[in-house]
């Protein structure tokens, strides 16, 4: 009897539990280049609600790798929304870059999932002084619309605690 009770009570809290929702992101990836500069903007990259992000960049000669990394505070949200990313490196010596984007999700068991978002030919005029620089804008910030969920409103006190 009690056996019974128990696998109907565990098959009620796991219809009980809440579904991922998710926004529906586009991926897209644009470059700009100034003289001797590089800019990606990637305007709806799809993480969970209630990550922070990583951005980094690094540059091997004429290879520019973009690192997005999910990070938590206090866990993940069953929820994933849209950022926007942005991420600029200068210096650049003339000619043609091949950049890779990648984003990394924790898989909390202390491994990483690698996801390749894509790799382009990226021409470059011109010279400036070196510096790099990225930023992201949670989901709840970004001009994604949809409805404010629970995870959206975690993401954004998480996003305030942080700061």
């Amino acid at each position: 009897m009690r056996t019974a009770f128990f696998f109907i009570l565990t098959i009620v809290a796991l219809s009980a539990t809440p579904q991922a929702s998710a926004q529906d992101c586009s991926e897209e990836v644009v470059f700009e280049t100034s003289p001797g500069a590089l800019v990606m903007r990637q305007s709806e990259a799809r993480f969970n609600c209630c990550a922070w992000l990583d951005v980094e960049v690094v540059q091997d000669g004429y290879e520019i790798g973009v690192f997005e990394w999910e990070r938590f505070d206090s866990g993940p949200c069953y929820c994933l929304c849209c950022f926007a990313i942005e991420a600029s490196v200068s210096g650049l010596d003339p000619g043609d870059y091949s950049v890779s984007v990648w984003k990394l999700y924790d898989n909390f068991d202390g491994t990483w999932t690698h996801e390749l978002v894509g790799t382009w030919t990226v021409g470059v005029t011109g010279t400036s002084d070196p510096a790099v620089t990225a930023s992201y804008v949670p989901c709840a910030q970004s001009a994604i619309p949809g409805e404010t969920t629970w995870g959206v409103i975690k993401a954004l006190y998480r996003r305030e605690v942080r700061q």
